[in-house]
């Protein structure tokens, strides 16, 4: 966790970044070449499809840990 997401979390206000990144962590000796594969086709397509996708927003979640139990909806 970065300085700035502890902050942010302890006075409870959302901080947008600059940009939206996503950060594909993969471990090492589980994966064939036939997943990773899959995963870039899948990205490829989500990305021709972007106009087409909502966003999601966070409707309920943890202190701590978010983004393992938190409730998502889609977002206008």
């Amino acid at each position: 966790m970065y300085k700035d997401e502890l902050i942010s979390q302890t006075i409870r206000e959302v901080t947008y970044p600059k940009l939206e990144l996503v950060r594909l962590a993969i471990p090492r000796r589980v994966y064939t070449t036939m997943h990773m594969n899959y995963v870039a086709e899948s990205i490829i397509e989500i990305f021709k499809n972007r106009e087409k996708l909502k966003g999601l927003r966070i409707v309920k979640e943890a202190p701590f840990l978010r983004h393992f139990t938190a409730v998502l909806e889609e977002s206008d």
